[in-house]
């Protein structure tokens, strides 16, 4: 985004963490939960967030874009606080939701639009950033799906010794639903991100942190098993990661 101006919009980033995370202690959050809009602190940080935002942007004839993103985003919060079960995906949409607000007020005020779509054209069209994308979009989920095939005549005769009560310490210390599987996916994508910023000699110590971590309890004969298909399981996710990123490298070169 050389050819832009984004100081402006950098202001306003820093300002909306700073007022949604910094400034918002976790009383505001719990007690808007509670009383939604009867909180008094949900108004608080709403006049906390007009001021940030005015600071920040170190210009006081821009009160007006202080005052529009201050606007929506007490209408966000108003939608918001409308929702009883507050999980995951709602924060992740909402922070979305204000960033995406942030940056179409900062190419209105600043002119700058047409500039921002060619920007984004030229990347989205760039064959060096797809297959970036490819590549990421593989290693994360086909090849967690890939593992699984590979893995699951090990995993399947670990499941009936645990069923059928052989191994009760395997059953006490069974592990937290889909874990495995998003640890993998985290794994991959750091070796690729490694990889492709040429520093490999990080996997050495990715590799020994997750011996540590996940390895550290599997001490006993009795899980020898479930030791060997983890490591199995670890070793083919490296190795995929590995191949994907030296393959991309090598056609960016």
């Amino acid at each position: 985004m050389t050819n832009l101006n984004i100081e402006l919009l950098l202001r306003i980033l820093v300002a909306h963490f700073l007022s949604d995370f910094v400034f918002q202690p976790k009383n505001f959050v719990k007690n808007k939960e509670e009383k939604g809009l009867k909180s008094p602190y949900f108004y608080i940080h709403i006049l906390i967030t007009f001021i940030i935002v005015y600071l920040l942007m170190w210009n006081w004839n821009m009160w007006s874009i202080a005052l529009i993103i201050t606007g929506t985003h007490f209408i966000l919060d108003i939608i918001k606080c409308q929702i009883k079960k507050q999980k995951g995906w709602i924060f992740l949409l909402d922070q979305f939701l204000h960033i995406v607000i942030i940056i179409i007020v900062w190419l209105v005020f600043t002119k700058q639009i047409t500039q921002f779509s060619e920007v984004v054209f030229n990347i989205i069209k760039n064959d060096k950033f797809l297959w970036v994308l490819l590549a990421y979009v593989f290693i994360a989920f086909p090849v967690s799906t890939l593992i699984g095939f590979i893995t699951k005549k090990w995993s399947n005769e670990i499941e009936e010794e645990n069923e059928s009560g052989k191994d009760k310490n395997l059953i006490k210390k069974s592990g937290l639903k889909d874990a495995g599987r998003w640890i993998g996916i985290i794994e991959r994508v750091l070796i690729f991100t490694f990889i492709i910023i040429d520093q490999i000699a990080v996997i050495g110590f990715l590799l020994a942190a997750k011996s540590v971590f996940r390895f550290g309890d599997l001490k006993n004969s009795s899980e020898q098993k479930k030791t060997e298909y983890i490591i199995i399981g670890t070793f083919t996710s490296f190795s995929i990661a590995i191949f994907v990123g030296l393959l991309i490298k090598y056609i960016l070169i």
